[in-house]
């Protein structure tokens, strides 16, 4: 048996999604094997490599957060909705996959940036051999890739709620932040897609600090938070005109 939620609320939306289903099970374990291959680590073989694991918590918190992330939005989506037709089962499928196959560049990129930044590596020629200057482009095509297509995804399941809007019953104010999903996973693609287009166009030695332009993503949250809430208020008040 699924758990069973008592339909309540957010502020934008109500909850149409009662029972937990087969889809969000199945979901949940993906999920749970993901942060579990975050957190695969050789046993330490030394006290000493037990002290020095404080880097691989920092990169698996830093992982951690982010699977927890899109596992919310997840969660949220098929609360706010309660949609479970083919077209949904498929989308959760591929979206499912990315987040299993994106654990592998994530944990890279993490353990690498903690470790550059916290003095783990032993030398110069240590930090090549993980991750050259000339990689670092195409490390962003994959990091990025794997990041944009899932957004992509839900941008994609969002599309598809707002089409059925009529047969859930969404109200303006949840059809004005319907969109504002959509908007908002399309402005993090493109500002991806800005992010990986810098690493191949600036010089070598820039590249690399390229990747602190992802910050962004709060300011477009935010616009296109903006927008919606004026597209909720205007349709509201010409309900109540």
């Amino acid at each position: 048996m699924g758990r069973t939620y008592k339909l309540r609320g957010e502020a934008n939306f109500k909850w149409r999604g009662a029972d937990v289903s087969r889809v969000e099970n199945f979901s949940d374990i993906v999920f749970a094997l993901v942060l579990t291959l975050a957190a695969v680590q050789t046993v330490p073989a030394a006290f000493d490599d037990l002290t020095g694991l404080w880097r691989d918590a920092l990169a698996l918190a830093a992982c951690f957060a982010l699977i927890m992330l899109i596992w919310r939005t997840h969660h949220v989506y098929f609360r706010r909705y309660g949609l479970e037709d083919g077209l949904v089962t498929i989308l959760n499928a591929v979206l499912l996959f990315l987040v299993l196959a994106y654990i592998f560049p994530l944990k890279f990129m993490a353990d690498f940036v903690v470790r550059f930044n916290t003095g783990g590596f032993a030398s110069g020629a240590e930090v090549a051999a993980a991750l050259s200057l000339d990689q670092v482009p195409w490390l962003y095509v994959i990091y990025g890739g794997f990041y944009a297509a899932v957004n992509g995804v839900f941008a994609l399941l969002y599309a598809h709620a707002l089409r059925r809007a009529g047969a859930l019953g969404l109200d303006a104010r949840e059809g004005a932040y319907t969109r504002f999903e959509i908007e908002q996973a399309l402005g993090i693609i493109a500002l991806t897609a800005v992010i990986v287009i810098l690493a191949f166009s600036l010089p070598v030695f820039i590249a690399p600090f390229v990747g602190i332009l992802f910050a962004l993503i709060g300011l477009v949250s935010w616009l296109c938070g903006q927008r919606a809430e004026a597209r909720a208020k205007a349709a509201e008040a010409a309900e109540a005109a």
